[in-house]
């Protein structure tokens, strides 16, 4: 009756940004498995990469927690740009905002794992993504920009095609 979905994004590129990838999924598919909170998830993630990560590297994250019977989400994002709810009755975006530092930079003690609970209606739809998208460059070195992506979601007009008319944005 649910699902868990995480994305994550590792500072730099190349080896040094990949050096994470392994545990993080690791222990996010492993403790997925066997029952755990997205709380005891991140934490769990958040030792070990503070453990293994050279300082200045870490994962900026969102984990949510999809129940589909109950209509709501739990998530939890850390470093990341805003997430956005497309709200179908309205046909209007809603963004959710990081309240957390990257997974990797807090010790467990000082790590705080309190989500954000997100009330669902039928067809709403939950979108995430890195910084890459703000960051995407057109031919003529104009970044992407967050204000762009707003106006896109804001100007389509069907949810189906959003990827689509993202990419032609």
């Amino acid at each position: 009756g649910g699902m868990y979905v995480l994305l994550g994004d590792f500072t730099g590129h190349g080896l040094p940004a990949a050096i994470g990838a392994m545990p993080a999924s690791e222990t996010f598919y492993g403790m997925t498995k066997k029952g755990f909170t997205i709380e005891e998830i991140l934490k769990e993630i958040n030792k070990k990469l503070k453990t293994i990560l050279p300082v200045g590297v870490f994962c900026c994250c969102c984990m949510i927690d999809l129940d589909f019977r109950k209509s709501m989400a739990k998530a939890w994002i850390g470093g990341l740009p805003d997430i956005f709810i497309y709200r179908k009755e309205t046909k209007s975006i809603q963004p959710i905002s990081s309240r957390h530092l990257p997974l990797g930079v807090l010790s467990n003690e000082k790590f705080n794992t309190e989500i954000q609970v997100l009330e669902l209606a039928e067809g709403d739809r939950i979108y995430l993504w890195s910084d890459g998208i703000h960051e995407a460059e057109n031919p003529n070195g104009g970044m992407f920009g967050t204000e762009r992506l707003e106006q896109i979601f804001k100007e389509s007009t069907n949810p189906e095609n959003l990827f689509d008319d993202i990419k032609r944005g």
